[in-house]
């Protein structure tokens, strides 16, 4: 017997609801950003707007328990922590390599969403016991190449499009990389 879940159908609307609830994330950590810029905001509130958000979706779906729950929130902030220094450390070595500009930018970009993505990717493995961890790690780091929009798109407007268009990726690939469900 075969859920709604396991379905074409179900893998598909599960995948546009974690990416709609991701880059619902992204919207609200961009809003918060761009309303009260300071660096630490950078730093901890989008990596916690969407660990809060997906650690209570894998909660209420019973793939966490409250306190894995409570890990992941840590683990996604502490995630968005490393990939923003890592963004930061490595922009200046990118840029002597290819210059600057939007392609020293979009690598920084690669290598810190590899990094942040690969953490969270890491803690997910370890929360969740999935398989499919590298798929998560290619979608943080092609996602990062959109550093340009965050960087170059103005205040509020770059802010907002560039962290809904990330975490609405990553949760995506996030979906994609959950167990089935099984029918009982």
């Amino acid at each position: 017997m075969r859920t709604a879940e396991q379905s074409g159908g179900g893998k598909r609307l599960k995948l546009a609801r974690f990416a709609g609830l991701g880059a619902l994330t992204g919207a609200i950590a961009g809003v918060l950003i761009a309303i009260d810029f300071n660096w630490a905001s950078l730093y901890v509130v989008p990596g916690l707007v969407f660990g809060l958000a997906f650690g209570a979706l894998l909660h209420r779906q019973r793939l966490l328990r409250s306190g894995r729950a409570a890990l992941y929130v840590a683990a996604a902030t502490l995630a968005n922590a490393a990939a923003v220094v890592t963004a930061m450390q490595s922009l200046d070595t990118v840029e002597a390599i290819v210059g600057s500009g939007r392609l020293g930018l979009a690598l920084s970009g690669v290598i810190a969403g590899a990094v942040g993505g690969g953490l969270l990717a890491g803690a997910t493995v370890l929360l969740l016991r999935i398989a499919r961890w590298p798929l998560l790690v290619v979608a943080g780091a092609l996602l990062g190449a959109l550093l340009p929009i965050l960087v170059e798109g103005g205040d509020v407007i770059g802010t907002v499009a560039f962290y809904i268009l990330w975490q609405g990726g990553y949760a995506a690939a996030l979906a994609a990389s959950l167990p089935r469900v099984e029918a009982i």
